[in-house]
């Protein structure tokens, strides 16, 4: 099927121009004087149907929703590679999903741990106490195990794995 704009006064009109002047020169006309020819262009008159429209515009397939996915590919493969790393929790729960609603198509891009915000934001220092009353953190420092009621956290620094590169993909 045919793509392009639907019809209108001034389309009209320049089609009409570009056939009176391909008439006139028969197609092609001369450029400087050593028998060079140049090509001359006809205007096409190109229809749009909506439902292509709709295809193209909204559907995670068109080309708007190929490049929305080709753009938040990059994305989360930046995040994934500047995100903090111990487990690899946080960089195994990084997705990318097409979102409709109404008439507009999105990606969205996060990830979908517990602590994803905080390694993102960045923490103040902070107490940590046991889930249970009267119970007691218990952990490992070098080879010795160390039981206490609670530890104060120095906070993390924000690692903004997401913004950052949502940036360098915009601005790219």
């Amino acid at each position: 099927m045919p793509r392009g704009f639907p019809d209108s006064f001034a389309l009209s009109a320049a089609l009409r121009a570009g056939r009176r002047i391909s008439r006139r020169r028969g197609g092609r006309r001369r450029i400087g004087g050593a028998g060079r020819t140049g090509i001359s262009y006809k205007l096409v008159n190109l229809v749009l149907y909506k439902p292509i429209l709709d295809f193209e515009l909204r559907s995670p397939h068109g080309m708007v929703g190929r490049t929305l996915n080709k753009v938040g590919s990059r994305v989360l493969q930046g995040a994934r590679r500047q995100a903090g790393v111990k487990s690899g929790r946080l960089r195994a729960s990084m997705k990318l999903r097409h979102v409709r609603v109404g008439r507009e198509t999105a990606v969205k891009i996060g990830a979908y741990t517990e602590y994803a915000l905080m390694h993102h934001q960045g923490t103040r220092p902070h107490i940590i106490t046991p889930n249970k009353p009267g119970g007691n953190l218990v952990f490992m420092k070098g080879s010795r195990v160390i039981h206490t009621k609670m530890v104060m956290h120095p906070g993390t620094r924000a690692n903004r794995y997401l913004t950052d590169q949502l940036r360098k993909q915009i601005l790219r």
